[in-house]
């Protein structure tokens, strides 16, 4: 994709099992050529960001928190704990529009949030996906209307599920662009 010398730091915010860390930091250098990604030792959940009146974590807060953490271009947190922002019941990821700082959070990704039986497989499929839209959304790109592209915006399960995890040519276009430039 172009991206060369841009290093994206993996990084977990709480307890997120090795598993899905090195699956993240395969299928992502794989997505974005060209980019370095690393994993980082976890950092505690800073307890303010918790909103007990929703029984949810504040994703604003987690993306400043992780803006402060290192000197890497992009950072990505790995959440494990449900998070929402402004007037959003939930968000499975957030980032900072073409910005350094992004995250993902795990739990509505699982068939058990929903009562149903585990699929690792799955799980992980929409985790690739979320983090590839976050990471775009960083790196300038909005929401496409193609529901079969990465940036097609998932406000459901099935949204994630339809889409692919990777680009549709036009927003190939635009990272290819936003890389040069």
């Amino acid at each position: 994709m172009g991206l060369s010398k841009i290093q994206v730091l993996l990084q977990p915010v709480g307890a997120v099992p090795d598993s899905v860390l090195k699956f993240l930091q395969e299928a992502l250098a794989e997505q974005f050529d060209g980019c370095t990604f690393s994993i980082s030792k976890s950092i505690e959940i800073p307890s303010h960001a918790f909103d007990e009146r929703r029984d949810q974590f504040k994703s604003p807060v987690i993306l400043d928190l992780l803006d402060k953490e290192t000197h890497c271009d992009k950072i990505l947190g790995i959440c494990d704990f449900d998070a929402y922002a402004e007037d959003l019941n939930f968000v499975f990821g957030q980032a900072q529009h073409g910005g350094r700082t992004l995250a993902v959070y795990l739990p509505r990704l699982r068939q058990e949030f929903y009562g149903f039986k585990p699929d690792v497989s799955l799980f992980l499929q929409r985790a690739v996906k979320e983090a590839v839209h976050e990471l775009g959304h960083s790196f300038g790109l909005g929401h496409c209307r193609l529901p079969s592209c990465v940036m097609y915006f998932s406000n459901s399960l099935r949204d994630t599920d339809k889409k692919g995890k990777e680009f549709c040519s036009v927003c190939k276009l635009v990272m290819a662009s936003k890389a040069k430039g």
